[in-house]
């Protein structure tokens, strides 16, 4: 199959599991070791895929899901870009927070996980899965266990030797590259999500308008790169152009923090004000 596209895609990745809920909820259970059955219902919230929009093509493809008495936030970075230990704080807070209602007890939050499959190395150790939780420093006490965020990075697979064969397989499976290998991993499984999995995404590669999507969403990363690209060049070239063209986002920033004090939502600013949604959730962050 030419052009073969691994689940460490962010859009395979996330197709995957919106048509797949179950084997979400096997993903789940099996690298959080949560234990959950065919009796667990699984709620994904955000099950759009790519925004109808020229920009919307760069807005990150998280899966934002509930099971009982638990939410995560599940996502695909395969690089660095963008990535950021807040990134990852600011999208877990929204998650944790947005189902509490004025005058509704605290004790309604549910435990939120922020789990990130990372196709590039962060951490300089040879683990592949980190997991991080709010310590005492000195007597490294719990906190609060709400808070769950949870790190795999792809690259590390082969040199970790503690991880369980369930986890592995599903990083594995997520990583194949080639037709070849996600068969093999397949075959070699005694796990039948795993199994399922593999031929849930040769289907994908074989779905021409995801495909589309995907070469689609690679064009406009690609030309957004470039532009900036050109746009720092040219920057450097001009000073005065730059002061102008910064002056503008401010303006767009400050826009954006107004209407969404104001209540409008993210994809509401980002249209009005013709800009991706994720610069504007940016811009609200570093308020």
């Amino acid at each position: 199959m030419a052009d073969f596209f691994s689940a460490s895609h962010d859009v395979v990745f996330k197709a995957l599991f919106v048509r797949n809920p179950y084997l979400l909820r096997g993903f789940l259970s099996d690298t959080l070791d949560l234990g959950l059955t065919n009796a667990d219902s699984i709620e994904i919230l955000n099950p759009e895929m790519i925004p109808d929009r020229s920009d919307g093509k760069t807005s990150r493809l998280d899966l934002r899901v509930r099971t009982p008495n638990r939410k995560y936030n599940v996502e695909m970075q395969a690089r660095r870009d963008g990535f950021a230990p807040v990134r990852v704080l600011h999208y877990w807070s929204r998650l944790f927070g947005s189902d509490i209602k004025a005058g509704e007890s605290y004790e309604n939050l549910s435990v939120t996980y922020s789990v990130n499959v990372l196709g590039f190395e962060y951490f300089n150790c040879e683990s592949c899965y980190s997991t991080f939780e709010i310590l005492e420093k000195k007597r490294h006490e719990l906190f609060a266990k709400e808070l769950s965020i949870h790190i795999f990075e792809l690259p590390k697979i082969a040199r970790d030797r503690e991880l369980s064969d369930r986890v592995l397989d599903w990083l594995r499976i997520i990583q194949a590259d080639k037709e070849e290998t996600l068969k093999m991993i397949g075959e070699k499984t005694d796990n039948p999500m795993i199994r399922e999995a593999a031929g849930a995404i040769l289907e994908l590669n074989a779905d021409e308008k995801l495909r589309q999507q995907i070469f689609d969403r690679q064009s406009a990363i690609n030309d957004y790169n470039s532009d900036m690209t050109r746009s720092r060049a040219e920057g450097r070239a001009e000073g005065r152009a730059e002061g102008r063209a910064e002056g503008f986002i401010e303006s767009k920033k400050d826009t954006a923090n107004k209407l969404h004090q104001a209540g409008w939502t993210v994809e509401q600013i980002a249209k009005l004000l013709d800009v991706a949604a994720v610069d504007v959730e940016i811009w609200l962050n570093d308020q």
